[in-house]
């Protein structure tokens, strides 16, 4: 059984100019490595993973379908990332094609009407119910960007998004401000934690085996390789989700390595916005997945 290289790992956290936290851990085996990880980071577009599970938790207790159609009405915030912003006609989706447009490009308007519909208070009741008390949603993706530049109490509508628009352009993003810290009144996530959740996605332990095997599918659908991909052969099988916002970095999944699955889940928070966050992560996917399965490995990085 491979080991993870402790000295190694953690002089990747040693060498990188903020703060780290990760969790990563053999299933197979049971084997884990830790580094800062019961400590809350801002997770940016990580958060999306609990929304998928309180989605599936919701539709395996009945009260929802995910062949349920629902029109995007009213004058929504067009912030970030995703196709949906430029839709003017509101669109009718499944909840289906929400969660698809939540996990596999990342689109923020279907995460926020997700957590509209879902309500935050019952995303952060299972989250309480499955032990995860550092792993909170707080705030909807439009709120968490207009919190960024001192937006806090302004309605999260399209004529607000042009003085959001404007604000970074002018002044740029306050990391002062709630969206870029660990406090529970922000997007947050303990590597640790979160690690548990994935953990208990794969094993089948919060929601039915179909079900629970339609959130991997989901979570497979991501498409960067920024991070935990980066240094991973391409036919490695990785299900999970990346966040990204300034100085915040961050991505949380599952590899399936031929002796079973690797839980990833680290964060990066840097002094200042570049690539260096995104390598960091890089490195400690590919030092977890090299003490387990070098052949999955890659000289070469597959970002481009």
């Amino acid at each position: 059984m491979g080991v993870f290289p402790d000295a190694a790992l953690r002089q990747i956290a040693t060498a990188f100019d903020g703060r780290m936290g990760w969790h990563v851990e053999d299933l197979a085996t049971g084997q884990v490595h830790q580094y800062r990880a019961d400590e809350r980071f801002p997770t940016a577009s990580v958060i999306k993973i609990v929304v998928l599970v309180e989605l599936f938790h919701q539709v395996e207790a009945g009260r929802l379908s995910l062949d349920d159609r629902h029109r995007l009405r009213g004058d929504i915030s067009t912030h970030g990332s995703g196709i949906l912003q430029i839709a003017r006609d509101e669109p009718e989706l499944t909840l289906r094609d929400y969660a698809r447009l939540m996990m596999g490009i990342s689109d923020n308007i279907a995460t926020d009407f997700l957590m509209g519909l879902l309500g935050l208070d019952q995303i952060n009741a299972t989250l309480d119910r499955l032990g995860c008390a550092n792993v909170r949603a707080a705030a909807t993706m439009g709120r968490y960007h207009y919190r960024m530049v001192g937006m806090d109490e302004m309605p999260t509508m399209r004529a607000n998004d042009a003085v959001y628009r404007e604000r970074v352009s002018t002044q740029g993003l306050d990391y002062d401000s709630v969206s870029f810290g660990d406090s529970l009144e922000n997007n947050v996530a303990a590597p640790g934690e979160l690690a548990s959740l994935l953990a208990a996605i794969y094993r089948e332990q919060i929601v039915s085996a179909a079900v629970s095997k339609a959130m991997i599918e989901l979570l497979k659908t991501g498409r960067d390789t920024r991070m935990i991909r980066r240094y991973l052969q391409p036919d490695v099988v990785v299900a999970h989700k990346y966040g990204s916002s300034g100085i915040i970095k961050g991505d949380a999944g599952l590899v399936f390595l031929p002796g079973g699955p690797l839980v990833v889940v680290a964060f990066a928070l840097a002094r200042s916005d570049g690539p260096a966050a995104a390598e960091a992560i890089a490195q400690v996917a590919r030092l977890a997945v090299e003490a387990l399965a070098p052949e999955c490995v890659v000289d070469n990085d597959n970002s481009s």
